[in-house]
C-alpha cells in the first residue's frame, strides 16, 4: 500500500514536465515579430548645396577717408578743426605761412616779365637780320618756361590751404601751429559720410574662394550685439596682404541702417555662401561616426537599412554629408542608436 501513492506521484510529475517545456525561460525570450519592431522617427534629407556662411572679425569704416597734407612743405599757421568736429565740403582746415609761396609767386612773375622783354627785343632783331634766328627761338623758349615756373608757384600758394574734399567729420588732429612740416606729412584724417560706412574684414584664402560682389552679409556690433545689420559685400581683394596672407573683404552698409554708427567700432560679419554638398541631414541621424565616415538608417518597406556616408562638416544642429545620399529621401532621426541592418521599425508621424 505505501507503493502506490510514489507512482502516482511520478506519473503526475512526467504527465506535467511537457507544459513547463513549454513555459521555459527560453522560449519567453525569443520575441515574436511584433515585439522585434522598433518605434522611430524620420526626417526628411535636404538634397544640393548647402548653407555655410563665412565668419569673420570686421572694423567699421566710412567708405571715403583721407588723410590730408600739403603739397609743399613749411610753416604750419593754423589748423582750424579739432577731432570728432563735423566739416562741409570746402571748408578751411588748416593753412601754411604764405610768406616764402607768395614770394615765389613774385619771383616767378618778375622773371616771365623779363623773358616776355627779351623775347620781343630778339624778335625785333631776328627780323632785321642783326641776330641769328636761333636766338630768338631760345628767347621764345625761355619765356615758356618763365610761363610754367609761374603757373607752379601759383598753384603752390593755392595749394597751402587745406580745405575739405567731401561733407564728414574729423577723425584725428596730427599737426599743430608752429610746426614745421613736410611735404605730404597728415595733418588732419577726415571720414567722409558721401558713401556711407562698410565693414572690412580680413578672410582666409578657402573663405575667399569663390565669394562675389553683391553677396548678402549680416553685420553685428560688439558694442550693441543686439543689433543686426543687413550689408552686401562690395569689394573682394585680388591679392592677399603681405605678412597675413588673407584678404580683404569690403562690406557695405545701407544709408538706413548707419545711423550712429562710429569708425572704429569693432563687428562680427556673416557673409552668405552654398557649398557643394551631397545633402543635409540632423545631427541625431548620423550613427558610427569616425573621422568623415559615419552612416545613416533610412526604412524601406518597414525595415531598416544602413547607408554608409561620408561627412563633410558640422552645421549648427545639422550634418552636411558629402557622398552617401543618392535615393535617399528620409533619415531616421529618434531610434537611430538602437538601429541594425535588417531590424523591423515603426515609424511614427
Amino acid at each position: 500500500m505505501t507503493r502506490r501513492p510514489a507512482s502516482l506521484a511520478a506519473l503526475a510529475l512526467a504527465t506535467a514536465l511537457p507544459a513547463l517545456g513549454g513555459c521555459s525561460p527560453t522560449a519567453r525570450a525569443a520575441p515574436g515579430p511584433e515585439e522585434a519592431t522598433i518605434p522611430v522617427r524620420t526626417a526628411a534629407v535636404a538634397h544640393g548645396p548647402v548653407d555655410r556662411p563665412v565668419r569673420a572679425a570686421g572694423t567699421v569704416a566710412t567708405k571715403d577717408e583721407w588723410d590730408l597734407s600739403f603739397k609743399v612743405g613749411g610753416l604750419l599757421a593754423s589748423v582750424q578743426v579739432h577731432e570728432g568736429q563735423p566739416v562741409r565740403k570746402g571748408q578751411v582746415l588748416a593753412s601754411l605761412d604764405p610768406t616764402e609761396l607768395a614770394a615765389g609767386v613774385r619771383q616767378a612773375r618778375e622773371g616771365l616779365e623779363k623773358a616776355r622783354r627779351d623775347a620781343a627785343r630778339m624778335a625785333q632783331l631776328a627780323a632785321s637780320e642783326v641776330v641769328a634766328r636761333a636766338a630768338a627761338e631760345d628767347t621764345r623758349t625761355a619765356e615758356a618756361l618763365a610761363e610754367a615756373q609761374l603757373s607752379a608757384a601759383e598753384f603752390n600758394l593755392r595749394h597751402a590751404t587745406l580745405t575739405a574734399p567731401g561733407d564728414g567729420w574729423v577723425d584725428r588732429r596730427l599737426a599743430e601751429p608752429g610746426e614745421v612740416v613736410a611735404p605730404g606729412r597728415p595733418i588732419v584724417h577726415l571720414s567722409g559720410q558721401g558713401r556711407g560706412f562698410v565693414v572690412r574684414a580680413a578672410l582666409a584664402d578657402r573663405e575667399v574662394i569663390g565669394l562675389l560682389p553683391g553677396t548678402p552679409a549680416r553685420v553685428t556690433l560688439d558694442a550693441s550685439p543686439g543689433r543686426v545689420l543687413q550689408g552686401r559685400v562690395t569689394e573682394i581683394a585680388r591679392a592677399a596682404g603681405r605678412g597675413t596672407g588673407t584678404y580683404l573683404v569690403e562690406v557695405a552698409l545701407p544709408a538706413a541702417d548707419s545711423a550712429g554708427l562710429l569708425s572704429g567700432l569693432t563687428a562680427k560679419v556673416e557673409i552668405a555662401r552654398l557649398v557643394p554638398a551631397a545633402g543635409a541631414v540632423p545631427l541625431a541621424a548620423v550613427v558610427d561616426g569616425d573621422g568623415e565616415q559615419g552612416a545613416v538608417f533610412t526604412v524601406r518597406g518597414g525595415v531598416a537599412h544602413r547607408v554608409p556616408v561620408r561627412i563633410a562638416f558640422l552645421q549648427g544642429d545639422r550634418i552636411a554629408l558629402s557622398t552617401g545620399l543618392d535615393g535617399v529621401e528620409r533619415v531616421v532621426t529618434d531610434g537611430a542608436t538602437r538601429l541594425a541592418e535588417g531590424l523591423h521599425v515603426t515609424v511614427a508621424e
